[in-house]
């Protein structure tokens, strides 16, 4: 058990952010492709925190539950490869719907969008297809097996004892990959983190 003061549950996912290359290409992926309305359009020229002169838009997408994926539009130092398509270990986003016959929708719709989107593959709790967005993100529409809810209960139960396991089955590579120190660290390492560009809010607020 955790020694932390209690929170309250966090609810859901506010919003995903991610950057991309053009926004407007983005908008016709996820607006006009996905179906997801342009909610939010925001043009800054300064970076919260630092106070860094940049000029950048962060744009939302609203999604059926209210949730949004957003993104950031910043060319200036912006490089071609980090919009190179990237491996769902390192990151994917996955959106639910709730029929075999509207993911297989979904499916037709992208492919004529002229985005290659294969499956559905067969994860046993959840069945899932898979494509690229424009900035080179992998993403996934899936839907819930029948058995999804027995299956979660019953890993659920075991979720911490299968952890343990991986932990110690992997330890000795992850150690020769990322050092001991990196595994056993936990929270901030602070002599590698320099605040001294992070303005303080009651300094800002002090100044009004």
């Amino acid at each position: 058990m955790s020694s932390l003061p209690e929170c309250a549950m966090l609810k859901h996912v506010h919003h995903s952010a991610y950057r991309c290359r053009d926004a407007e290409q983005t908008r016709w992926f996820y607006e006009d492709v996905l179906g997801l309305p342009l909610t939010l359009a925001m043009v800054f020229d300064e970076e919260p925190g630092t106070g860094r002169k940049i000029d950048y838009m962060h744009l939302f997408f609203k999604m059926g539950d209210d949730n949004f994926i957003a993104f950031f539009d910043a060319p200036e130092g912006a490089d071609e490869k980090l919009f190179r398509a990237r491996s769902a270990f390192d990151l994917h986003l996955a959106f639910e719907v709730d029929t075999r016959e509207e993911l297989k929708a979904w499916r037709r719709r992208i492919n004529q969008a002229g985005r290659p989107c294969f499956g559905p593959i067969d994860h046993e709790f959840i069945h899932s297809i898979y494509f690229f967005d424009p900035n080179g993100i992998p993403l996934e529409i899936t839907i819930k097996d029948p058995d999804y809810e027995a299956v979660v209960a019953k890993d659920a139960a075991n979720a911490h004892r299968v952890l343990k396991e991986w932990t110690e089955k992997t330890r000795a590579l992850k150690e020769r990959n990322f050092g001991a120190a990196a595994l056993d660290l936990r929270g901030i390492d602070m002599s590698k983190t320099d605040f001294s560009k992070i303005k303080n809010p009651s300094d800002k607020a002090a100044q009004q």
